[in-house]
């Protein structure tokens, strides 16, 4: 169904377990979308071995897995949950085939920080204050981004509005979620 969605403006690979998607894996992919809960390798298995092989292409966890702390190790670039509609399934790619053009300092904060959001945004705020590694990932999110300064000063028009909405999707879901609990 998603693959379907996109097959119009990308060329598109489909595999239906964590081995065939090693075994498929084209060097050429400007983009990875990784189910967490694949048969077979899951999608963490199969995105720790392209890092290991030395492949950096972005990659987004499209999945049904709500994030749990374990993300803040595992090397995914965007994190969506299913189901999605197939605009923001677009968005996702669009941000991710940005993210891989950055300079690997940006796209390293953008990546921690769509993190954050994404715990922050599952977690009850009790729970992330008892969190010391949580702690500590926010702080060197925070430094990283006090060393970098402006990270769109050097970026285009369009490459800083998909930066802004790749942090902003997460943040705004956290709102949504907090709207929802104050009716």
């Amino acid at each position: 169904m998603y693959a379907t969605a996109l097959e119009d403006e990308y060329a598109v690979s489909v595999a239906n377990s964590g081995e065939e998607a090693l075994d498929e894996f084209d060097d050429e992919a400007d983009v990875v979308l990784l189910d967490r809960k694949m048969p077979g390798l899951s999608g963490r298995e199969v995105l720790e071995r392209l890092r290991d092989d030395g492949h950096d292409q972005p990659v987004a966890m499209l999945t049904a897995v709500a994030p749990d702390w374990d993300i803040l190790e595992i090397g995914f670039d965007d994190y969506l949950n299913k189901p999605t509609d197939m605009s923001e399934l677009s968005r996702l790619v669009e941000r991710l085939v940005t993210l891989g053009s950055l300079d690997n300092e940006v796209r390293e904060y953008i990546t921690r920080s769509v993190k954050q959001a994404a715990i922050e945004r599952e977690k009850d705020p009790t729970a992330l204050d008892d969190r010391e590694d949580f702690a500590e990932f926010v702080e060197e999110t925070t430094e990283t981004s006090a060393e970098l300064g402006d990270v769109t000063a050097e970026l285009s028009p369009r490459e800083t509005e998909l930066v802004v909405e790749t942090i902003a999707r997460n943040l705004d879901s956290r709102a949504d979620d907090d709207d929802m609990f104050s009716s």
